[in-house]
Parts: structure tokens; sequence; C-alpha cells
């Protein structure tokens, strides 16, 4: 019978090891949701406005977001980045430039 206690230690230990180890990586999964919040919330804006008539300015709402983040994909280590980041920074960065710069001529032009 004494000799379970050490192994029952020791699986508290891992418990509390591993208990910790989930809760630095959930802290961390949040630290990395408030660029991708941001940007969602400049997407729900830009329906907003266009659901009021103004398809113009919810369109140019809609790519100030996507530039928006490009420019915190381009700017934000991989970490922080969280679900902007889907492949390499460069990639990411490029393609939500490109897309919100298109945008903007695009509704510009129009």
């Amino acid at each position: 019978m004494s000799h379970h206690r050490p192994q029952a230690a020791t699986e508290g230990a891992d418990r509390r090891a591993r208990r910790s180890d989930r809760c630095a990586a959930s802290k961390e999964h949040l630290e990395s949701w408030w660029a991708l919040t941001v940007c969602l919330l400049g997407v729900a804006v830009s329906a907003i406005v266009m659901g009021n008539g103004q398809w113009r300015r919810g369109a140019m709402v809609f790519a100030a977001s996507v530039l928006l983040a490009g420019v915190l994909r381009a700017v934000l280590p991989d970490n922080l980045a969280g679900l902007l980041a889907v492949r390499a920074r460069w990639v990411d960065s490029l393609l939500l430039l490109g897309l919100g710069t298109l945008m903007v001529v695009v509704i510009l032009t129009r």
C-alpha cells in the first residue's frame, strides 16, 4: 500500500502540469483572437452599412477591413496573428493586401 503513494503523487503532479499547460495554451489562444475579431467587426460594420443601402461605403469599409487584416498579418508575429496566419507571413500579407487594394480600385473606378 505504501508504494502506491509515490505513484499517486506523480500522477497528481502530471495532472497539474497538464492542466497548467492547457491553461497556458488557452491564454495564448485568447491573446491571438483580437486581430481576427477586429477585422470581423469591420466586416460586420460593412454589412450594416450595406444593409442601409450605402453599397459603396459598405464595400469600402469591407476593403479597409481586408487591408487591416493584411497589415496585421504583416506586422504581428505568428503567435499573435491567430487565425490570420494561414500560410507563410508573406503569402498571407500579399494576398490580403492585394485583394484589399483591388477592391478599393474597383470601388473607386465604378
